[in-house]
């Protein structure tokens, strides 16, 4: 019995979800080795999706410049369903529960729509990449 409880922990522990605070402008997954942007200008920046793309591109932030707009399955790890005031990870200071941009185009629709995270319900959603929504940049470390 207490073999199976050791086990258990050490893979609740290797598969939990690893988002401390850094400072007060990024917040670090260390479990997937990435670096979110969290301060004031993530509830401040609505972007269409292609301006959004240029904009984490363009961005200098925390001393770095390797930033990229995220993928729906990064936004996957820092939803957190548990909090239902906007549904993602409380180590995110900075979150407005509504729809921020991820990098997926659909060549389907000839890329007219694209996916974004909506932060009013944790799921994530597609929508025309004309439409103005929040940004919030990642990076790899």
């Amino acid at each position: 019995m207490k073999y199976l409880l050791v086990v258990f922990l050490l893979f609740t522990f290797c598969f939990s979800n690893n988002l401390k605070r850094n400072s007060s402008k990024v917040v670090i997954d260390g479990t997937n080795n990435l670096m979110w942007q969290d301060d004031l200008s993530v509830i401040k920046t609505k972007k269409n999706h292609e301006e959004a793309i240029l904009f984490c591109e363009k961005l200098s932030h925390a001393g770095y410049t390797n930033w990229r707009i995220p993928t729906i399955d990064e936004f996957k790890t820092i939803v957190n369903k548990k909090n239902k005031k906007n549904y993602i990870n409380k180590a995110f200071r900075f979150n407005v529960p509504d729809g921020y941009w991820a990098l997926k185009s659909h060549w389907r629709t000839f890329w007219y729509y694209a996916d974004y995270m909506h932060f009013v319900s944790g799921t994530p959603y597609f929508d025309s990449r004309h439409k103005i929504k929040y940004v919030r940049c990642v990076r790899d470390f």
